[in-house]
């Protein structure tokens, strides 16, 4: 009898000290603001003359506020999203509505946006949000289709984290 109590407690230990190892990754805290580096992108539209962005993470809500300078004009974007892949945001604006999704594939974080313009022109858009090793860079690669365009364009947008 006492083996086999013996026994069963050192399986237990193994068990919990197996499922330790497949514990997920943690996922990064993209917290923070963090500023376009027009010279580390690569950009297949014209870049904004600056654009800040910053990101409030507390798992799994995230909050996107993002300014894009063109010229004189501020464009300003903002985002409220839980990152479990199943609560959509939708946004309608005067020219078009957006429906996003956000789910993280391991360590980045994605924004999975289906885009329908007021002229039926449908678009998707997904922005994989991964942070760089030394956690003071972040890169966004963007990937657009719109429906019934030749092709595809793929943006990589790098931002440096303003404070550090």
């Amino acid at each position: 009898m006492k083996g086999s109590a013996v026994s069963l407690l050192l399986t237990f230990v193994a068990l919990a000290i197996a499922s330790q190892g497949q514990q997920p990754d943690p996922k990064p805290n993209l917290s923070g603001t963090w500023i376009f580096s027009a010279p580390r992108s690569a950009l297949k539209i014209p870049a904004p003359n600056s654009m800040a962005l910053k990101i409030e993470q507390n798992d799994p809500q995230v909050k996107f506020s993002r300014t894009q300078t063109y010229g004189d004009q501020n464009f300003n974007w903002n985002l409220d999203i839980v990152a479990d892949g199943q609560k959509e945001v939708v946004d309608k604006q005067p020219m078009y509505t957006t429906d996003t999704r956000a789910y993280w594939e391991g360590k980045s974080l994605v924004l999975d946006l289906k885009i329908t313009a007021n002229d039926g022109t449908k678009q998707t858009d997904t922005v994989t949000y991964t942070l760089g090793d030394d956690g003071k860079t972040l890169q966004a690669v963007e990937h657009q289709v719109t429906v019934g365009a030749k092709g595809s364009t793929n943006n990589k947008w790098v931002y440096e984290k303003q404070g550090q």
